[in-house]
């Protein structure tokens, strides 16, 4: 298509239109403002979406993630203790009797007994006489504790009063058959020194003896003389030794 414009006539027209001049100045200040506002855009856009998480700076602490356990390294297992073995069963009926105790010795009765005397020891208003009890039987029997003793008068009764217990720990004293236990037997010699009237001297026809624990006595003759006063116990008597 042929341009029909005459010429001289596009200078016309620039020619009518202004002529801007922008100073560089004011085109920076608009750029850097524009760009001020790019970030601003930007940084109100993260911030709103929460989809980034701060970064870290190298040789900084962190939180430990409490839910995370990969890389926690595993405790060592601690090895089981053994069990003891249990002992074994032991059936009731199985266990082993006791040993059985030796049969006790029984006691010398009165008439398993031959009872005599040593010749008294007298002197210094003081008498002392051992009682010798023997065992006569055919089997073993013991003796343990004290006898009981006291005169007799010529009708049979008993004269003054019967001896005390001596001092001294009773034992038992095991007889097998012709084996003896001793007893001592000590009083004063007449009236001693006691007073006349208080002691009462009376003639006696022997003793009358019961072994430790029996109930049956023996006489055992043996003339003397002896205070018999009511308040004279001058006659004593020690528990049966071997």
């Amino acid at each position: 298509m042929a341009d029909h414009r005459e010429p001289g006539t596009e200078r016309r027209v620039r020619s009518m239109l202004p002529s801007v001049a922008v100073p560089r100045a004011v085109l920076y200040t608009l750029t850097a403002a524009a760009s001020i506002a790019v970030l601003a855009g930007c940084t109100s856009v993260t911030h709103a979406s929460g989809a980034q998480s701060p970064q870290t700076l190298p040789g900084s602490a962190q939180p430990a993630d409490a839910g995370s356990t990969d890389d926690a390294p595993a405790a060592p297992e601690t090895p089981a203790t053994p069990e003891a073995p249990s002992p074994p069963s032991v059936d009731p009926a199985q266990k082993p009797s006791p040993p059985a105790k030796p049969p006790a010795v029984p006691a010398c009765a009165t008439s398993q007994l031959k009872i005599t005397q040593k010749a008294p020891d007298v002197g210094a208003g003081q008498l002392n006489m051992v009682l010798i009890f023997t065992n006569a039987s055919k089997t073993t029997c013991s003796l343990s504790g004290y006898p009981g003793v006291s005169y007799v008068a010529e009708d049979g009764v008993q004269s003054g009063n019967a001896a005390e217990r001596s001092g001294g720990s009773a034992t038992t004293v095991m007889l097998k058959p012709g084996a003896a236990a001793i007893s001592k037997l000590h009083d004063s010699n007449g009236v001693g020194g006691y007073d006349p009237k208080q002691c009462a001297l009376s003639p006696a026809q022997g003793l009358r003896i019961y072994p430790p624990n029996q109930k049956a006595a023996v006489f055992l003759p043996w003339k003397t003389s002896h205070c018999a006063g009511k308040t004279i116990h001058s006659l004593t008597v020690s528990p049966v030794a071997g």
